[in-house]
């Protein structure tokens, strides 16, 4: 059984909780193990503010990327069928016709045609891709789930109020879009145009430039796939 994709529940957890949505998204129910789970949460809000306190400054990067390895490992250890990648780099554009943009097309969500859930959707999907992207003034974590008409399809796990929004809320109706109905897939529809931006915009990728010298000059993605559906992603 599929089940549906689900919101942060503070202010701090995108990054646990878009972790744990591509698998919801990849997986039925009952495949998961409570392992996967239990190490998603034990391994992210490692981040402190400025006043030391543990988790007010979300998830680090450097804490996706063990969670990366992690899947990879626990894949190997125990035959599960996930595997996990880091894009970094010309290899995290999100443009038609780039490596990313073509994983998407070729294998996640809109592969799947649609219906009232996004149910047979996902049930096609092979690929996800957790995106590091910024939301308003803050770092934030999305789950990429597919290409629909030339747009990315994006589950935003930072629920919006209806109708207001946050001072600088995300849906704009043409750069970011609403996807409703669709709990089992997407609650966004992104311009490709969105993800790359050199100033702190919505849904720009953080990169060496709009976020931190440490950063990959263009961005950084985590691809987790299915291995037991012939997947073959993209190289270049």
């Amino acid at each position: 059984m599929r089940t549906p994709l689900i919101y942060q529940m503070t202010c701090y957890d995108c990054g646990p909780t878009t972790l744990v949505n591509a698998l919801r998204f990849l997986y039925e129910r009952e495949e998961l193990d409570p392992e996967l789970l239990a190490t998603i949460y034990a391994r992210t809000l490692d981040d402190f503010n400025e006043a030391g306190e543990a988790g007010k400054l979300g998830t680090s990067h450097q804490a996706i990327r063990h969670v990366a390895r992690y899947l990879n490992m626990y894949g190997s250890g125990t035959g599960f069928p996930v595997a996990a990648e880091i894009w970094s780099g010309e290899d995290a554009l999100i443009a038609p016709g780039s490596k990313a943009f073509r994983a998407l097309e070729e294998y996640g969500a809109g592969a799947g045609g649609r219906d009232d859930r996004g149910a047979a959707a996902a049930a096609s999907a092979s690929v996800a891709i957790v995106a590091r992207i910024w939301h308003g003034e803050n770092g934030h974590y999305t789950l990429l789930t597919g290409v629909e008409d030339g747009r990315v399809l994006a589950f935003d796990p930072y629920l919006e109020d209806a109708g207001e929004g946050l001072a600088n809320g995300t849906v704009d109706g043409d750069r970011v879009r609403l996807v409703a109905g669709r709990p089992l897939v997407a609650n966004r529809s992104v311009d490709p145009v969105a993800f790359h931006s050199d100033v702190k915009a919505n849904y720009a990728l953080k990169n060496a430039v709009n976020a931190d010298p440490t950063d990959p000059r263009i961005g950084e993605l985590v691809v987790i796939r299915r291995t037991d559906r012939g997947v073959s992603l993209p190289t270049a």
